[in-house]
């Protein structure tokens, strides 16, 4: 009787170790084929425990926590509680000291005294009343645990059981070790596939932001992202814009806090990544720079961010975002981080030119946004200037004179202010004094009854009742005749004045901007300008540099430029060359932006590649950089009088502009008046 309690049935153990064949059998065949290891670990606690004949056979495998989960379970009847799910917080590394995690480990009676406490918390999680642990190993690694149990009543368990289960947890760690080797061999095969496939569409692709948004999308589905998105470091590297945001699906834009950061000094996001290594993230409470790109720049739980280098030199970076804290990074999130931003830093130092104008569309991007959505583009120094005062003084009544040359923006300037002021909702009228015959200047400005003069057969309002209650806009104020000039300094001292050939006084309430290109103090000077009127109109003035004096900006108005016409004439050109690009630098532009915008026009029109290049520019354009380089030089013989010297310069000075009085009075350093003067001294008109 006591041997026969002692050893399994002979028909038991038959069925055993047919049970056991059927699982050997499942786990060869899939030695040669692709392993479907849920189907294969279900299927096994499904047999093993009919076979035994248990309440409750379990798989316990370890966590990237260090912890042991229930992953795949097996149940005698719906009476018996579920478990699948259940995680052990159990350090395995400490658990080592003390037991043997190499063999298994049987218990008859799980309320008898001595259990481990690792094994009482999982009984008692369980509902188990008798239990044995077979540890799942492969080459001394634990894998997890088979776990069978008695959940009704308690059970002496077999050396014949403890065997049969023993053996069945090697071929478990066989099969899983080889489904686990597969996946990793298809993950690396799976990255490869995809940095080939964004290869391709880098290689393939036209525009360089459709192609970015494509390689970012993929990106996100790769490695089940929130966002992700470019950095890309200003010109200065004092500033870093971010560009290209592209989002998972349902999640919102708003996850970008800020489209710019200042960087205050090199011991942030440069240090780091100038080495070419990758910054890692994990959580805002991971450290300070953590905390604050992850809570005050973006709103996500972990980050990497993976540099792009440009002939050792950092460009940008990819920054790739999670939704949750991460207790770390995998192999194959690293791999396809570095990959990615590898790609793109090979494309952009192969094409030096599109990383040029993605740079710049960066910055004409931050300087759109940082100008509430005008259209004045500028980030020189002078430019940011005029840009503070025009919206310092844009809701107030005050008048406004806007000086500089022609094309240099003032119309511009004075849509900005009218925009942002409060009489934006208001009549908003322009009129350019200039194009305006002398004769019917008055009337268009003050209106005239029926009959003032010939061919006035009926009343006209003139554009200040027009303006009544807004924004009148004069250009060009310096062409007004002297008459026109005291009617107009009557409306600006009360606000009233007559329509031609009429006694009725009208008042207006008007918020007047004038604009000249004529130097207005000169003109007052000749007696062309009334004095009380220069300085009723000189409260609030300012003065739009000349595009030669911000010539940092001419990168960003040609892009800008160049986006607009491109879409315009519906072609696919993607940049400028470099050559074109300093050609656009090196030229003087007498006629300001409104030249360059007709130049770049010009190019898009006949450029027939890509790019932009030297070819596709004007003449005058073309000719910049070879009159730029060529030295003229003057000799003067000594005793000469200052007279002589001085025409001896004009006069060399006007063959070197061939002929442009505006530019040689520009590189003299004096008005055009005071050129004409001289010329008329010499009785010299200087070659047209």
């Amino acid at each position: 009787m006591v041997k026969e309690a002692q050893t399994l049935s002979i028909e038991r153990k038959l069925k055993m170790y047919e049970a056991r064949e059927a699982l050997l059998n499942k786990v060869g065949a899939a030695t040669f084929s692709v392993i479907d290891l849920d189907h294969f670990l279900q299927a096994t606690v499904n047999e093993v425990g009919k076979i035994m004949a248990v309440d409750r056979c379990d798989i316990l495998m370890l966590t990237g926590e260090g912890d042991l989960k229930i992953t795949h379970e097996f149940r005698a009847n719906e009476q018996v509680p579920p478990s699948l799910g259940l995680q052990a917080p159990i350090d395995v590394s400490r658990l080592r000291e003390n037991v043997d995690l190499q063999g298994p480990h049987a218990f008859d009676d799980t309320s008898a005294a001595g259990l481990p406490e690792m094994l009482r918390q999982i009984a008692e999680m369980t509902g188990t009343r008798s239990v044995i642990f077979v540890p799942i190993t492969f080459q001394l690694e634990l894998l997890g645990m088979i776990g069978l149990h008695y959940c009704t009543r308690t059970h002496h368990w077999l050396e014949d059981e403890i065997g049969f289960i023993s053996s069945l947890a090697q071929h478990i760690a066989i099969g899983y070790r080889y489904t686990r080797i597969y996946s990793e061999m298809e993950r690396e095969a799976r990255i490869n596939k995809a940095l080939l496939d964004i290869a391709n569409d880098i290689n393939t692709g036209s525009d360089f932001t459709e192609v970015t948004s494509r390689i970012l999308d993929r990106s996100i589905d790769l490695l089940c992202l929130e966002a992700a998105c470019l950095a890309i470091l200003d010109a200065n590297e004092s500033e870093v814009h971010f560009s290209n945001l592209r989002t998972a699906a349902g999640v919102s834009p708003e996850i970008m806090k800020t489209r710019s950061l200042k960087i205050p000094s090199q011991q942030m996001i440069p240090s780091t990544v100038e080495r070419g290594q990758m910054l890692k993230l994990l959580g805002p409470d991971q450290n300070p720079v953590s905390h604050f790109f992850l809570t005050q720049v973006f709103t996500a739980g972990a980050a990497i961010i993976a540099p792009i280098l440009i002939e050792e030199k950092i460009f940008g970076a990819l920054l790739l975002l999670w939704t949750e804290p991460k207790a770390g990074f995998s192999n194959d999130q690293s791999s396809l981080a570095l990959g990615i931003a590898d790609q793109l830093a090979l494309t952009l130092s192969k094409d030096r030119l599109s990383s040029e104008v993605l740079r710049l569309r960066r910055e004409l991007d931050h300087a759109r946004s940082n100008q509430s959505g005008q259209t004045f583009i500028g980030k020189s120094e002078k430019v940011m200037r005029c840009l503070e005062m025009g919206l310092y003084v844009a809701d107030s009544y005050t008048t406004v004179l806007l000086q500089g040359e022609s094309g240099s923006g003032k119309e511009m300037m004075a849509d900005l202010i009218q925009s942002r002021s409060s009489r934006a909702e208001g009549p908003y009228i322009k009129i350019n004094c200039g194009a305006i015959p002398e004769a019917l200047l008055e009337s268009e400005l003050f209106g005239h009854e029926k009959g003032a003069f010939t061919d006035a057969r009926q009343r006209r309002i003139g554009k200040f009742e027009e303006a009544n209650h807004g924004t009148l806009f004069l250009d060009e104020i310096g062409e007004m005749s002297l008459s026109a000039q005291v009617r107009l300094l009557r409306v600006l001292q009360n606000g009233e004045f007559t329509r031609v050939g009429g006694n009725e006084v009208i008042k207006v309430d008007i918020r007047l901007i004038a604009a000249s290109n004529v130097h207005l103090e000169e003109a007052m000077q000749q007696g062309r300008f009334r004095r009380d009127l220069f300085y009723r109109l000189n409260v609030y003035p300012i003065t739009l540099p000349s595009l030669t004096e911000r010539r940092e900006d001419i990168p960003l108005l040609a892009v800008h430029f160049l986006e607009i016409y491109n879409k315009r004439a519906n072609k696919g050109i993607t940049g400028i060359t470099e050559k074109a690009l300093a050609r656009l630098r090196r030229h003087d532009w007498p006629g300001n932006v409104r030249e360059l915008e007709n130049a770049v026009e010009r190019a898009v029109i006949i450029a027939q590649g890509r790019l932009i290049t030297v070819d596709d520019l004007p003449d005058s354009v073309r000719g910049a950089e070879s009159e730029s380089e060529s030295s003229r030089s003057i000799e003067i013989e000594v005793g000469s009088s200052m007279e002589d010297v001085e025409k001896r310069v004009i006069i060399e000075t006007l063959a070197h502009t061939h002929g442009d009085k505006t530019r040689a009075a520009q590189i003299l350093g004096i008005g055009r008046k005071t050129l004409y003067r001289k010329l008329l001294q010499y009785e010299q008109t200087g070659p047209e």
